[in-house]
């Protein structure tokens, strides 16, 4: 990340993320965030958004907890295909700031698109 630190994706779009992230930041954008995570990771972020019980961890919908968060084993971060980007050193991307703005306009030269729900999240597929 430009401002420092770093995003883990795979091989296979670290050079256009490198690319996303370069052209951002000569337009005054900061972006950086997380990448790829573990299965482990993805089943403690459902237990703290959607519920602790095996229903909640592994069968419920996505779009019932708080934020959205993908069932272990179906989430892009677990192939390191999706980022869910910082803005300018701060929080999470937002609609309507900057980064989202930028993002919108140039991710997609990039091969990333966003999930509609989900301002920061973005993937190779959108979801």
């Amino acid at each position: 990340c430009p401002g420092g630190g770093s995003i883990t994706v795979a091989g296979s779009i670290a050079g256009n993320v490198q690319s996303l992230l370069d052209a951002a930041a000569a337009s005054g954008v900061m972006l950086c965030g997380g990448g790829y995570r573990d299965p482990q990771q993805q089943i403690e972020l459902r237990k703290a958004h959607c519920g602790t019980s095996q229903y909640a961890i592994y069968e419920m919908p996505s779009s019932q907890c708080s934020p959205p968060t993908a069932q272990p084993g179906s989430s892009m971060h677990e192939v390191g295909l999706a980022i869910d980007f910082t803005c300018n050193g701060g929080g999470t991307v937002s609609s309507g700031d900057a980064c989202f703005g930028w993002l919108s306009a140039n991710a997609a030269d990039y091969g990333l698109y966003n999930l509609p729900s989900e301002a920061w999240h973005w993937s190779t597929n959108g979801n």
